[in-house]
């Protein structure tokens, strides 16, 4: 059983850890997010081109 002291200095580290995952997630899913726009838009620009040529 912990104190009311522990109890609160547990409550705010794992308050802080979770803050923390909460990031990391959110910087691991912006850079997905931005890896797979790159990849649209590479495969947008190669359809073009391939349009232009075609014409």
């Amino acid at each position: 059983m912990y104190s009311l002291k522990e109890a609160k200095n547990k409550i705010n580290f794992l308050k802080l850890e979770l803050l923390q995952l909460a990031k990391e997630t959110k910087n691991i899913n912006t850079k997905k997010i931005l890896d797979k726009s790159q990849e649209l838009d590479e495969l947008i620009v190669s359809f073009m081109k391939n349009q232009i040529n075609y014409r």
